[in-house]
């Protein structure tokens, strides 16, 4: 199989491209930059610790599962959420779980990048 001029330039520009990117894959983040990384996260870890709230799990055991979290700031920010949903009740109703969960997960990226560590 003969391959046209184009199709070289084009798996050589291929194959450029994607060695450029390896030596930028290890672009070393700023605290600001991974701080936001982590608020993107936080949505969703909203709602999975108030599904734990809602499915009986205790306190204790959140608390301690973020224990494993190297970085302490957001130790400290998860744990204030796991307070947060641990002061609301534990509904019986399905849809009453479901919309606190919803609710509970709302407007935290933008609390969360609010207080970015300095």
């Amino acid at each position: 199989m003969v391959i046209g001029e184009n199709m070289k330039k084009y798996v050589v520009f291929g194959l450029l491209s994607v060695m450029a990117l390896a030596g930028c894959a290890k672009k070393q983040l700023t605290p600001q930059e991974e701080w936001q990384g982590f608020c993107k996260n936080i949505p969703s870890a909203a709602f999975n610790v108030m599904t734990d709230r809602q499915q009986g799990i205790e306190k204790n055991a959140a608390l301690e599962h973020i224990k494993k979290i190297e970085n302490v700031d957001a130790q400290h920010y998860l744990a204030q959420i796991i307070e947060q949903a641990y002061q609301i009740p534990i509904y019986e109703q399905l849809e009453q779980k479901e919309k606190s969960m919803e609710d509970f997960k709302k407007n935290r990226y933008e609390e969360c990048v609010k207080q970015t560590p300095q």
